[in-house]
């Protein structure tokens, strides 16, 4: 397995893709996509995109890393560093966004936190506990093994 990326490199990474598809974006719908990513690539390959884990915070899954950036610098698609994905080790890379944007880029970001809060949810299972785990709380980390079987079960087996 590779090193993961950072995570304000993907998210980047997306707003680029967005930008050469036409698809628009704001703060929160680039936190979604690249949440969406992180776990459809978790889901298929087993490991993480990037190293920073996404937490439950009260509109969704956010990177806090990213979150920062992009308050602080307005607008992430202008951060100079580019993931490339012309090597065979990063296809899973542009597969995963490529997937994640032809599905989810035509939602809104509205949209997009009302579907990662639904019930069973990974978010709402962080946030309100389920049957067999008690709630982490607002910005609690959401455990790998949530989004994994959710994306597995949710969105890949719908495709």
């Amino acid at each position: 397995m590779t090193t993961p990326y950072e995570s304000r490199d993907v998210a980047a990474f997306i707003a680029q893709e967005c930008l050469k598809r036409g698809i628009t974006y704001n703060n929160t719908k680039i936190q979604k996509l690249l949440y969406c990513v992180y776990g459809i690539y978790l889901a298929v390959t087993g490991n993480r995109i990037c190293k920073e884990y996404p937490r439950a915070w009260q509109f969704g899954p956010v990177f806090p890393s990213v979150f920062s950036y992009i308050h602080k610098w307005n607008e992430i698609s202008q951060y100079s560093k580019t993931i490339e994905c012309e090597e065979s080790q990063d296809s899973d890379v542009r597969g995963a966004v490529d997937a994640i944007l032809n599905h989810f880029g035509k939602f809104t970001a509205g949209q997009l936190s009302s579907w990662t809060h639904k019930k069973g949810s990974p978010w709402d299972r962080t946030v309100n506990g389920d049957q067999d785990n008690e709630p982490a709380g607002l910005h609690g980390f959401i455990p790998l093994e949530y989004i994994s079987q959710y994306f597995k079960d949710k969105v890949l087996a719908h495709e």
